[in-house]
């Protein structure tokens, strides 16, 4: 039986943090598929550590910006905290240049930074996911007031990103730029830095998180809809056709529109990464 629990930030920190989130789980399925959403994760798993493919095994880590799926493997019982990080949070709270991170996910011991791993360690030997969460919200408060954010910066790329998620479909980088009051050099630049992919692989994320919110949604059932209504979503999304759509799902999440839909655990998911 699986045991979820999940809260928000402290309110000064909800810009760069989107949730807290716990789950216990003492038969979790042997593997799960993480997707991309263009965002961030800290995690941290008491008890039993994860094998993340590719990677080995894995206690605490952060979870950079995939370009594709990800497979976990259990070996038996999990246990996890994390903070479910914003796309420009990673950043500020991390204190980090994103792209030094990218696409990888990271041991937190492998990023040197002894007040995440006091965190870590208060975490671990927590008696509640709330003390969790209060050690968190303490932790990175602590971390913004001691940080020189760049401001200016930081309100240029969320801009960039709101415009991006707006309009994915058609958004070009020059306008997304134009938008954030840079060079198209500089932005990408600066974007890349702050988020950790570039400008052009974010909004490909972006297409594909909109694309299967729009199927699921018009999924009947486990059952597609029709094929001029793909086509259409297809379009409406920033593909050239199906068969485009098609390709990127494939790449991105390992399966088929179809087989996505189907395994899709909740299609009302506001964070549209679990399978």
């Amino acid at each position: 039986m699986i045991h979820l629990c999940s809260r928000l930030p402290d309110t000064r920190l909800r810009p760069y943090i989107k949730m807290y989130f716990g789950a216990a789980d003492d038969t979790p399925p042997r593997v799960q598929r993480i997707l991309p959403n263009g965002e961030i994760g800290l995690c941290f798993y008491r008890g039993n550590a994860v094998v993340y493919d590719g990677i080995g095994s894995v206690q605490s880590c952060v979870s950079g910006q995939m370009m594709q799926y990800q497979d976990i493997l259990s070996c038996g019982r999990i246990d996890i905290v994390g903070a479910h990080l914003t796309t420009i949070g990673a950043h500020v709270l991390l204190q980090k240049p994103m792209n030094e991170i990218g696409s990888r996910t990271v041991a937190l011991s492998a990023l040197n930074d002894p007040e995440l791993l006091a965190l870590e360690d208060t975490i671990m030997t927590a008696d509640s996911y709330e003390e969790c969460f209060a050690a968190m919200d303490a932790c990175f408060l602590h971390r913004l007031r001691s940080t020189a954010v760049d401001t200016l910066n930081v309100r240029r790329i969320l801009r960039a990103i709101a415009y991006g998620q707006r309009h994915c479909a058609e958004a070009l980088i020059p306008d997304i730029a134009s938008e954030a009051c840079l060079s198209q050099r500089h932005f990408s630049r600066l974007f890349t830095s702050m988020v950790g992919i570039s400008p052009k692989e974010y909004l490909r994320l972006q297409r594909f998180q909109s694309a299967l919110r729009e199927l699921k949604s018009h999924a009947d059932g486990p059952a597609l809809p029709a094929s001029d209504t793909l086509t259409e979503i297809a379009w409406r999304n920033g593909y050239y056709d199906y068969a485009h759509l098609y390709s990127d799902f494939r790449k991105i999440s390992g399966y088929s529109p179809r087989q996505l839909v189907e395994r899709s655990e909740n299609k009302d998911d506001a964070y549209g990464w679990r399978l």
